[in-house]
């Protein structure tokens, strides 16, 4: 027998410090590198410009499969993002789908919204609000059944409750009179002659 088999062989050898420093530099190594290829490609991008994405499926649009008509048209819509609509546009534009789909049986509470609204500040901040919150519920990353139950139970139920709160008798039949707050033009300014045509009830697509 000589001395190496005296030696047993699973004998773990002394760390020295090498194997740590192995390590060390080899994620050194490894950031240097991550950092040279993000370097690399902003210079490409520098050079050549972005990279042009594939027109992808825009889904803010799509409205859930519970929504059986079309949707009214609005302003954050992706084939109107150009056209520089207001959001008063979008409200409009949803009095108008709501009128056609949410009339009840006369003397029900389920009544048309009245050409005037926007005449009436409070009815206008109402409808806004009835507009902004179906399209959460119903259109969009955002739609989702439950919201949509609960836009109809309740949202509407209670905005149409609230519709004589603000609107004259007379409103109601398509002949406006002032009652309540005045009339005064909204935050959108440069929207003046699209508010005339609403209070007017004239089209402007």
């Amino acid at each position: 027998m000589n001395d190496d088999e005296l030696v047993p062989r699973d004998r773990p050898r002394r760390d020295d410090g090498t194997e740590a420093a192995i390590e060390a530099l080899t994620e050194i190594v490894g950031a240097l590198t991550a950092k040279l290829t993000a370097l690399r490609g902003r210079i490409e991008t520098l050079e050549h410009g972005a990279p042009e994405e594939p027109e992808q499926d825009d889904a803010a649009d799509h409205p859930g499969p519970w929504v059986l008509h079309v949707p009214p048209a609005a302003a954050e819509d992706r084939r109107h993002r150009g056209d520089r609509h207001s959001p008063l546009w979008t409200v409009r534009n949803f009095v108008g789908w709501y009128n056609a789909t949410f009339l009840g049986n006369p003397g029900s509470p389920a009544r048309a919204i009245p050409p005037c609204w926007a005449e009436h500040p409070g009815l206008a901040e109402e409808v806004a609000v009835l507009a902004y919150s179906w399209r959460r519920a119903n259109v969009g990353a955002t739609a989702n059944v439950r919201d949509a139950q609960l836009w109809l139970q309740q949202t509407r139920t209670g905005f149409a409750a609230r519709l004589t709160d603000w609107v004259h008798a007379h409103c109601l039949d398509g002949r406006h009179r002032p009652v309540g707050a005045r009339c005064r033009p909204t935050r959108f300014a440069a929207d003046a002659a699209e508010q005339h045509a609403i209070s007017s009830g004239e089209e402007t697509e």
